[in-house]
């Protein structure tokens, strides 16, 4: 095996070293940009849920039966010449869209936790606080539905 005696050789260190500066430069950079995605990635994810559960309780409110709101009407049953027009059921259909909602922004939460998660093992980076208390909301309110229409729900 032949030895290589450096001392004959001709090395350009500065160039070298220019070289080794320029790649971790565009490494960095790319670092960079995959942070700056997945952060825009993970702040998206939590948003939406957001907005789904903001959807979730309207569309519960609007299939809920419909209920008078004047004091007069509700507290002395006077109607003042008129039957009230009240919806007495639920409206299954929107209950289970808002099912449906609800699954998604669970969904949601569930991979924007976990981008969260990845994240963090990096330096640098913050855990969004904000994934967690939807998270925890999303969860409660899933709860809660199941517990009063399961039965709407798969015995549909």
């Amino acid at each position: 095996m032949a030895e290589f005696d450096f001392d004959d050789m001709d090395l350009d260190y500065d160039k070298i070293t220019e070289l080794l500066n320029k790649r971790d430069e565009e490494e960095k950079k790319e670092l960079e940009k995959k942070k700056k995605l997945r952060v825009g990635l993970a702040t998206t994810l939590t948003l939406i849920p957001w907005v789904l559960m903001s959807a979730v309780w309207v569309l519960i409110e609007t299939a809920s039966p419909g209920r008078e709101m004047m004091f007069i009407t509700t507290f002395f049953n006077v109607h003042f010449g008129a039957e009230p027009m009240v919806r007495p059921a639920w409206n299954y259909s929107l209950v289970y869209a808002a099912y449906v909602l609800m699954l998604i922004s669970l969904g949601l939460c569930l991979i924007a936790f976990t981008i969260n998660i990845l994240g963090k093992k990096r330096e640098g980076e913050k855990i969004k606080v904000s994934v967690f208390i939807i998270g925890g909301i999303t969860i409660i309110a899933f709860i809660f539905f199941m517990l009063n229409f399961w039965q709407v729900i798969f015995f549909r």
